[in-house]
């Protein structure tokens, strides 16, 4: 089987983590064959590549210079000669499958195009089906005015939680759809002494520690919105050091804000670190985001047995309690939780939440799910690409 992979996008992310797993794991089939086409941008993708090809010589590696960009539905449609232009390169790879890595649907949208107008099956691996409206984009509904049409140009969707399924039916997939959990490696996540990871990472012994890990943006992530809900109320700054890993365009606005609420001596911004040291130092990882897919800080958190919040929509939405969720949008729904959490005595993930995670959202179970979706896109007949069905693989 020969597939050919194709991602644009000059940013490397959680989704290009789980591609490249899900690379590896076709790469294991005898007879496998993977080409991948990677934008020049995107160094770091392509030196994991690069990495991986030395282990796997049935990888090649076509390094291209093109980069999606915004309002790429809208280029896309304004040029008909880059469609036609890539077609032509992807019939001269004679794939039985082209995958469009999308981060979003107008990433890498290009290939789905091109790949319908040469006649080549197509699949899009896709975590983020969500309107460029509710992400909060500029411009957000005009550049969906533009991408509609690019829900029916996939003959196959594969996507990460059965809410992520629903709404690709929504937006208007009528194509099959198949539902692949993210993996997380449940040999690195696991239970640590929270002193001792406190101690190693010079943070407080004597409050409860809440944190964020990842991308300090203030537009998805909302980091501001969990330092707002301290500040709301003063039993909560009491009892609480906020702890942010990561970096991002809003860090500096990060350490202002907590300055302007008098908070500085109670947050910790820490630079990217092992996050498999800081999750047992926590006492409650915090998810706030105005969208996600399936977050893995998410799953790595609950592999460590460290409790998780998350706003109540998407992958949240999928595997978090009900008493663990809170309403999206403004910080006195987050301050709610948070009490609630505090007044429960700050326990840890329920034990039967962390062993799901770990019995069905391993790396194991990701990349035998990864394979035979995949496997199904390309096998299937052309007659029977517009099923709609909805599958999942657990």
């Amino acid at each position: 089987m020969n597939y050919l992979f194709y991602d644009d996008s000059p940013v490397f992310g959680g989704h290009e983590v789980m591609t490249l797993l899900g690379v590896e794991a076709l790469l294991a089939r005898p007879g496998a064959r993977v080409q991948f086409m990677a934008s020049a941008d995107n160094a770091t993708l392509l030196e994991k590549l690069r990495s991986m090809a030395t282990r796997h010589p049935e990888l090649e590696i076509h390094v291209m210079q093109r980069t999606s960009t915004k309002l790429e539905a809208l280029r896309n449609r304004l040029a008909p000669s880059r469609v036609a232009g890539l077609a032509a390169e992807l019939a001269a790879h004679h794939p039985d499958l082209v995958v469009a890595v999308q981060g979003n649907i107008e990433h890498s949208s290009l290939s789905l195009l091109a790949a319908r107008r040469a006649g080549l099956r197509s699949a899009s691996y896709i975590p983020v089906p969500h309107s460029n409206a509710e992400m909060g984009a500029k411009l957000g509904w005009l550049r969906d005015r533009f991408t509609s049409g690019l829900f029916q140009a996939a003959d196959h969707f594969v996507t990460i939680t059965d809410e992520m399924g629903a709404k690709l039916r929504a937006r208007g997939a009528t194509c099959p759809i198949t539902v692949v959990y993210n993996g997380v490696d449940t040999t690195r996540f696991i239970s640590r002494p929270a002193a001792e990871c406190r101690g190693k990472l010079g943070l407080p012994g004597d409050r409860v520690l809440i944190g964020m890990v990842g991308r300090i943006e203030f537009r998805q992530k909302q980091q501001h919105l969990l330092l707002d809900a301290i500040a709301s109320e003063p039993a909560l700054r009491n009892a609480c050091h906020l702890v942010f890993a990561g970096g991002g365009p809003d860090q500096e606005e990060l350490a202002t804000r907590a300055g302007n609420h008098g908070m500085a001596d109670t947050v910790t911004i820490l630079p990217w670190c092992d996050p498999a040291d800081l999750y047992p130092a926590l006492h409650a990882l915090v998810i706030p985001s105005r969208y996600e897919g399936l977050p893995l800080v998410m799953l790595e958190a609950l592999c460590c047995g460290t409790t998780v919040l998350g706003s109540d929509r998407d992958g949240m939405k999928d595997v978090l309690p009900a008493s663990r969720r809170f309403p999206p949008g403004g910080p006195r729904p987050l301050a709610t939780a948070l009490r609630r959490f505090l007044d429960d005595g700050a326990p840890a993930a329920e034990p039967a939440l962390t062993a799901r995670v770990r019995d069905t959202m391993n790396l194991p179970a990701f990349s035998h799910a990864f394979r035979r979706a995949m496997e199904k896109a390309a096998a299937q007949p052309r007659s029977d690409l517009a099923t709609p069905e909805t599958e999942s693989y657990l």
